[in-house]
């Protein structure tokens, strides 16, 4: 009977592990639609690629799994919202290929997430050469889009660490509150006649940017919440935050939409890594 319950138990793990395994090699691409009513005419119908929190996944060699899905995508714009890379990898060559490749795709859009900033000195580096390759790297910082003479406005947040984690480096309780003065300070006073579009990797102070003047939101920072149960969603932020409200999909609150994208690296289960293709409309 013990060796019956032994099998059973080998074979048991074995299809957890399998199961695990595929769990971690799926790649989907979701398709949303994402409304601002100001958003000029020219913009109807354009195509976001939104990417986020890759960290040390590869697929494949010069990432070409990851490539071909995005060129399914066919974007007028790609948007990277942080954590491109961890903050314990010590070989960042391959993301700089990884983003000249998107960049031949179309113009791309990057926000350093709480990876990044944890790593300052590996990050400058790597932002310098993204920007000499022609990546917008926009730290705390605003650009114009323009299409046919008119332009939509967007911003990319950079917040500190102890947005996300304990000054002492420990702990995840008492963090730093993001509000509309903070993001002011950060990013100044968005024109409120003009859409306006927020790149920041962390999606919890949804409510604030939309204070702020925040239009269209994309974000990351959750990993779906690393589990997903059905009918109830993700399971746990990075913050070790039971449930958090904001893991994956398209969320329209406050006057505003927000794209949160589930991310592509990390361990996660019944939550495949996910690129997003968004279409803009004022419809």
């Amino acid at each position: 009977m013990s060796k019956i319950k032994t099998a059973g138990a080998i074979g048991l793990a074995t299809a957890l592990s399998a199961y695990c395994f595929v769990q971690n090699s799926m790649l989907v691409a979701d398709i949303y639609t994402v409304k601002c009513k100001k958003l000029p005419e020219s913009f109807e119908g354009v195509k976001i690629l939104h990417l986020s929190d890759l960290h040390k996944k590869r697929y494949g060699d010069g990432f070409n799994n990851l490539i071909n899905t995005c060129r399914f995508c066919d974007p007028d714009y790609i948007f990277f919202t942080g954590d491109l890379f961890s903050r314990s990898e010590e070989n960042l060559t391959p993301k700089l290929v990884l983003m000249r490749r998107l960049m031949k795709m179309a113009p791309v859009y990057y926000v350093m997430g709480n990876h990044e900033t944890d790593a300052a000195v590996k990050s400058e580096a790597l932002n310098y050469k993204l920007e000499a390759e022609g990546v917008h790297v926009l730290r705390n910082a605003h650009e114009r889009i323009y299409r046919d003479g008119d332009y939509i406005n967007i911003y990319g947040a950079e917040l500190s660490m102890d947005y996300y984690r304990n000054t002492n480096g420990i702990g995840y309780c008492g963090l730093k509150k993001v509000d509309r003065t903070v993001l002011e300070k950060l990013l100044g006073k968005p024109d409120p006649e003009k859409c306006c579009v927020l790149l920041s990797h962390n999606p919890f102070p949804f409510k604030e940017y939309a204070e702020w003047g925040a239009d269209i939101v994309f974000s990351g920072h959750c990993h779906g919440g690393i589990i997903r149960l059905p009918m109830v969603g993700g399971l746990l932020s990075p913050e070790r935050r039971f449930f958090p409200e904001y893991t994956k999909g398209v969320y329209e609150r406050y006057g505003a939409s927000m794209v949160v994208s589930a991310g592509l690296g990390k361990f996660r289960l019944n939550n495949p890594s996910q690129l997003i293709c968004a279409t803009l409309t004022a419809k």
